[in-house]
């Protein structure tokens, strides 16, 4: 019976262990451990495919989080190893994560000896100042197309409001949402490529000519609480890298369904977003003067 006992034990601990899943793809997956706690093991064993996910990584994500972890270390000394169950991936993939930060200057690496003049644990020194060039799991473009008419300088909103639309007569427009055209986004270097295809929807014709690429990108960070199927409250921090790229079209445009001219005078009442406001007053500062 103790043997039993023993082995279930250690079975337990085994499966308790493999908190950290590798997925398929790149994607990276870990269990959130105090759930499994609350499931209880059995239920965990019989129902594994249920197993409760706390955390799916992607690379931008995975870099995200590793530069944050590089920076709470302040330059201790940590295994490759250690870094690559931390974070679930192979010492192959964190030692590429490690070289691409290197390369281009994210993290300085510091190599260490022991007195007798042995190799021990790495540092890796954060250099701060490059964090904003750092991709995100979050990223969001957002296009603006900007034209002048009759003196007055117009951009494009996206919005649900149609004053032509009968049902709507008894509606305000301070009751609609405004914001500028965006997407999500995974890799910055395809910007260009998607904001003229987002321009040719819009449109229906090809305005790369009235392009001018990216001319503005910010962090945004915050925090938000919300309850878990527990009851718990939860403190869930959230980061955010918005891009920004510009059309300065020729004529205020025939475009889709769903858009709108606004004056840029105007637009910022319109717009509940802070963060497009941001965008929109630096394009008005330092390009339109």
């Amino acid at each position: 019976m103790e043997n039993y006992h023993n082995k279930h034990t250690n079975f337990k601990n085994r499966k308790l262990s493999r908190i950290y899943l590798k997925g398929q793809r790149g994607v990276r997956k870990y269990y959130d451990y105090d759930k499994l706690d609350e499931l209880g093991f059995d239920e965990v064993y019989d129902k594994e495919k249920d197993r409760p996910i706390k955390c799916v990584f992607t690379k931008n994500l995975r870099r995200e989080k590793l530069f944050a972890y590089l920076k709470y270390l302040k330059g201790r000394k940590v295994l490759i190893r250690d870094l690559a169950w931390k974070f679930a991936v192979t010492e192959r993939t964190m030692q590429s994560d490690l070289k691409f930060f290197e390369d281009n200057g994210f993290i300085e690496r510091k190599t260490n000896k022991t007195h007798i003049g042995r190799m021990t644990k790495n540092s890796y020194i954060v250099n701060k100042n490059k964090e904003k060039n750092l991709e995100l799991n979050d990223q969001y473009l957002f296009v603006v197309f900007i034209t002048k008419q009759d003196d007055k300088y117009y951009v494009l909103t996206e919005t649900d409001y149609d004053e032509n639309n009968k049902t709507l007569y008894h509606q305000k427009i301070e009751d609609f949402e405004f914001e500028l055209p965006n997407i999500k986004i995974g890799n910055s270097k395809k910007i260009d490529d998607i904001s003229k295809k987002i321009a040719k929807d819009i449109f229906s014709k090809d305005l790369k000519d009235e392009y001018k690429s990216i001319v503005y990108y910010n962090i945004v960070k915050g925090k938000f609480e919300e309850i878990d199927e527990y009851g718990k409250t939860q403190n869930e921090w959230w980061k955010e890298k918005d891009y920004f790229t510009l059309y300065l079209l020729k004529e205020k445009y025939d475009c889709a369904y769903g858009y709108k001219w606004l004056t840029l005078n105007v637009a910022p009442r319109r717009i509940r977003s802070h963060n497009q406001n941001k965008g929109l007053k630096y394009i008005k500062d330092n390009i339109l003067g």
